[in-house]
């Protein structure tokens, strides 16, 4: 039976922000989805933490502008730990960025996690430079066409991390980008390692040499089912619709240890039907 007030809360959470809004309106409601999904995965974390390990929380304040934390997280006895390297908010008439990006700490002698957090950061300096760039064109486009710089919207970033699975085998977590300009635009990167081969994942490591057919068929048939309701809408084949999985296919492992692959808006479905995620389950060994 569905919770009316749990069901009311979460329309009210997810209600998009309107594009008129005040700028203040928006800084505060963004601020509280923040704090919100941080108590709420805070919770999450919380039972795990106390079942398998103690958790330490270090805050460290860089400067005055930007506030720089690390978190620092042990998973199973110091095997692996992902802590919050950077974080830190920029608010003004331009910009509402709210960013907080992980670090990876492997045990042992393996380079792979300075590979992968130099990764991460070049990769999100690059996805911030270019949304400045955005932001500065439709900026100006909107002032020479008459606009009054003072009701501009500013651009709204959100990047953020969460840890998906974690056991003394697997290290998952996602980097989620969300861009808000004229409309709302999300960006996912999938981060998974495995801890006793000090290397990173592969769907192939996880389904075989046949795991593109095995994905395939999963997707086709969970997009079958799902199309059975009416309001959800995929689009066919022959019109830019699922046919297969990429050779790089994004993807996360679940806290059942079964990778999930991630599509993004619009990639196999109208941008109403929002990010699509398919669980494929491990077989079991003959």
């Amino acid at each position: 039976m569905h919770d009316p007030w749990q069901d009311a809360r979460e329309r009210y959470e997810n209600t998009p922000l309107p594009d008129d809004l005040e700028f203040a309106v928006a800084s505060a409601i963004r601020t509280g989805q923040r704090a919100r999904t941080r108590r709420r995965a805070a919770r999450r974390s919380l039972g795990a933490a106390l079942a398998g390990c103690a958790c330490f929380v270090l805050l460290i304040n860089a400067s005055p502008t930007f506030a720089q934390a690390v978190y620092a997280v042990p998973v199973l006895g110091d095997l692996a730990r992902v802590f919050t390297a950077t974080e830190y908010t920029v608010e003004d008439r331009d910009h509402l960025i709210d960013v907080r990006l992980p670090a990876l700490e492997l045990p042992g002698d393996t380079d792979l996690d300075q590979c992968i957090n130099t990764e991460i950061q070049t990769r999100i300096d690059q996805v911030l430079q270019e949304a400045e760039e955005r932001a500065k064109e439709t900026k100006q486009a909107f002032v020479e066409t008459g606009g009054d710089p003072d009701e501009f919207m500013p651009i709204i970033i959100d990047v953020d991390y969460e840890i998906k699975c974690q056991n003394d085998q697997y290290l998952s977590f996602v980097i989620t980008k969300t861009e808000t300009l004229a409309s709302a635009y999300t960006e996912v990167y999938t981060y998974n390692i495995d801890l006793k081969a000090g290397r990173e994942l592969s769907l192939a490591d996880l389904l075989g040499p046949d795991y593109k057919s095995i994905i395939n068929e999963t997707v086709r048939q969970e997009i079958e089912l799902r199309s059975q309701n009416p309001n959800n809408v995929y689009f066919s084949p022959d019109a830019g619709g699922f046919q297969s999985i990429d050779d790089d296919q994004r993807f996360y492992l679940n806290e059942a240890g079964n990778p999930v692959v991630v599509f993004e808006k619009y990639e196999i479905a109208p941008g109403y039907m929002g990010e699509q995620e398919f669980e494929i389950p491990i077989p079991s060994p003959q």
